[in-house]
């Protein structure tokens, strides 16, 4: 079976590291789930950055393996940024969930932790902007180090193997 899929993935050429090719989209998302799994294990959680980076090197090393095409260097930091988005989401609902299934219990324990939080907690607009800024800093940070590991996956991953670079 593997063999008949690079067979036709040769015979047809590379495809562009995007949404649109379906084994990139494929690759990233078992990278996505395999390291939101990893970051629910407590202890090990706490290697968040590791984790993104070995994601997006570890989506450029089973594209790799799964089309026999080696990955130029922007060609690796598209797939992990399309890993990083698909963590980033992942992680999004789970912890929107886990907000919605704690509520009220979460935010008492978070003013008992810090009581200036109550005065943040009462300012709307203040409460939007923070929540605003947290999301835009935690995507920042989950798609660029997912596409630094990636990057990282295709300039290493790539020595000693002959292969075709698809055009990114």
């Amino acid at each position: 079976m593997q063999s008949a899929f690079r067979a036709a993935a040769a015979a047809a050429g590379p495809l562009p590291v995007n949404f649109r090719n379906p084994v990139a989209l494929r690759v990233a998302f078992l990278m996505s789930v395999g390291i939101i799994l990893i970051e629910m294990i407590p202890g090990v959680q706490l290697f968040l950055v590791l984790w993104w980076l070995a994601a997006g090197w570890g989506a450029v090393l089973l594209y790799r393996r799964l089309t026999g095409f080696a990955l130029s260097v922007r060609a690796g930091a598209q797939l992990g940024s399309i890993t990083g988005i698909l963590i980033f989401l992942g992680m999004a609902v789970i912890i929107a969930f886990t907000v919605l299934a704690t509520g009220n219990e979460l935010l008492q324990q978070m003013v008992k932790q810090n009581p200036q939080i109550s005065t943040v907690l009462n300012d709307p607009p203040e409460l939007a902007a923070g929540v605003l800024l947290l999301i835009c800093i935690m995507f920042a940070m989950v798609v660029g180090t997912c596409a630094a590991g990636g990057a990282l996956g295709a300039r290493f991953a790539g020595r000693g193997g002959a292969g075709n670079t698809p055009a990114a």
